[in-house]
C-alpha cells in the first residue's frame, strides 16, 4: 500500500525502529490469536468431557475483521 520503498535513500534510524515496531507487533498478534486459537479448542474438549453445551460464543474468523 502506498509508494513503493526507495533502497537509494540513506541509512534512516527512525525508519528502522518504526520497522521493528510492526514486525514486534505483528508478531506479538499472531501470538496472541494462537494462544486463543489453542485455548479455544481446549475449552471445547473440556465441555466435551463435562458434557457441558457448547459456548454460545462466535467462532473467531467470523468478526469485523476476519480473523
Amino acid at each position: 500500500r502506498g509508494r513503493r520503498r526507495d533502497d537509494s535513500l540513506p541509512y534512516n534510524r527512525a525508519r528502522d525502529v518504526q520497522r521493528a515496531f510492526r514486525a514486534r507487533r505483528a508478531a506479538h498478534l499472531s501470538n496472541l490469536e494462537q494462544r486463543v486459537q489453542d485455548l479455544e479448542e481446549e475449552n471445547a474438549h473440556l465441555r466435551e468431557a463435562l458434557r457441558l453445551p457448547p459456548s454460545d460464543r462466535p467462532p473467531i474468523g467470523t468478526g469485523p475483521t476476519g480473523r
